[in-house]
């Protein structure tokens, strides 16, 4: 791979922030041509035994989660804009139930619903493809007030170890800059990219994967380093990426009230991504890659907090087979294991021990492609504590079609 395709590969890995992996290596398969995107996910947990005990946020009665529910539409389009820039605008529309026993043992419901914020981002390519630019902007369609039912629904649907789709929470006006710098050095493609990203005013997701004991703050910025590295050996590919997010501070309220509880710094967090691409006879592709992100303690007014380091590490492998012309099988498995956190026994901290597949098809008809497929998995969560805690077991499944058409 030369500078100038790597380079566009790490730009959101070190310039925006602002979206999730999945969909930020969907749009960067859109970069460089006009495409529109949308799809549709249907999404279900259950959990084993008497369901997973879920304290509550704010001290009262713990609850046993039995299942979760998840529908989105996801919608993407890539315009480009002469021959070295590309503007890309992401949002989606999600609906989430979960069903749990309260205290009493009766059945109950929660669910979140609505629209997420919209993401619009313009990637710019400079001086032969050596330097890319990034600058993308929050618009605040999502929600940013929720009632204590809807909350209760994010702090399951927003669990890391699930790997559930965005939920429908929005995060305020927020914006990113970045720039990737790119260039041969020996046999490798090398690129060096840094970013600033200024957060909005309501991070509900990020206080709760944080195991915060309120989702009621102002949140700090963040620059983010990185360095990819890419490479042939053999007849294969090597590409390895680490980065680096570092926080300001972020000043902690009581829920539902203006005052202040604490200022809240969080430790920095080290992201490690290796994949290797290996040239196989008769599939289009066969890729093993590995993901490790730790996450440093945080502070509290200065000082460090124990419990809220932990290391969350995802891997697999995937393939492309052709079965003719316009049609190609996809096949993934993969595997999880997360620690999680101490500091908060909720789903959202617990950690996990899981193993996924992913069965799809990619039909090409026209200027359009056609991508159905089903996902299943199975695991283990346990909350990390000082003492014994049982472990939860957990399956889920999860179908969708995504359509792509491109001009």
């Amino acid at each position: 791979m030369t500078p100038r395709r790597f380079a566009g590969r790490v730009t959101s890995l070190a310039a925006l922030a602002l979206t999730v992996p999945s969909a930020l290596a969907a749009q960067d398969r859109l970069i460089g041509t006009g495409a529109a995107g949308a799809g549709l996910t249907v999404e279900t947990v259950r959990f084993g035994g008497d369901g997973f005990r879920q304290p509550s946020l704010v001290g009262g009665d713990s609850v046993k989660l039995r299942s979760i529910r998840q529908y989105s539409v996801p919608l993407t389009v890539a315009i480009p804009l002469g021959t070295s820039w590309t503007v890309d605008l992401q949002s989606a529309w999600a609906s989430s139930e979960i069903t749990f026993d309260d205290r009493t043992g009766a059945k109950r419901t929660a669910s979140l619903s609505g629209p997420t914020d919209v993401r619009l981002r313009a990637t710019g390519r400079l001086f032969n493809d050596g330097v890319v630019l990034t600058a993308g902007v929050n618009a605040p369609s999502g929600k940013t007030e929720l009632t204590v039912r809807e909350l209760t629904a994010l702090r399951a649907v927003a669990a890391p170890a699930l790997g559930l789709g965005a939920p429908p929470v929005g995060a305020g006006p927020s914006g990113t800059m970045g720039m990737v710098l790119a260039r041969q050095v020996g046999g490798w493609a090398v690129a060096l990219g840094g970013s600033y990203e200024l957060r909005g005013t309501y991070q509900p997701v990020a206080a709760i994967t944080a195991g915060s004991p309120s989702t009621d703050f102002q949140p700090g910025n963040v620059v983010r380093g990185s360095l990819g590295l890419d490479r042939l050996v053999g007849a294969n590919r090597l590409s390895i990426t680490a980065a680096a997010d570092f926080y300001s501070d972020d000043v902690l309220q009581a829920p539902g009230a203006s005052t202040r509880i604490a200022t809240i710094k969080l430790g920095p967090i080290y992201t490690t991504d290796v994949q290797l691409q290996v040239a196989a006879p008769r599939v289009k592709e066969l890729a093993f890659w590995v993901s490790n992100r730790f996450r440093t303690n945080y502070t509290r007014d200065g000082n460090e907090v124990d419990g809220t380091s932990g290391v969350y590490v995802d891997g697999g492998v995937r393939t492309s087979v052709p079965l003719s012309s316009v049609t190609d099988l996809f096949i993934t498995g993969d595997g999880r294991y997360h620690s999680g956190l101490e500091i908060n026994q909720g789903i959202a901290t617990a950690g996990v021990v899981s193993a996924g597949a992913t069965l799809g098809l990619s039909h090409t008809a026209g200027s359009f492609s056609l991508q159905p497929y089903f996902r299943a998995q199975a695991g283990s969560l346990r909350p990390r504590t000082s003492g014994t805690a049982s472990s939860t077991s957990f399956v889920g499944g999860s179908a969708g079609l995504v359509i792509v058409t491109r001009f």
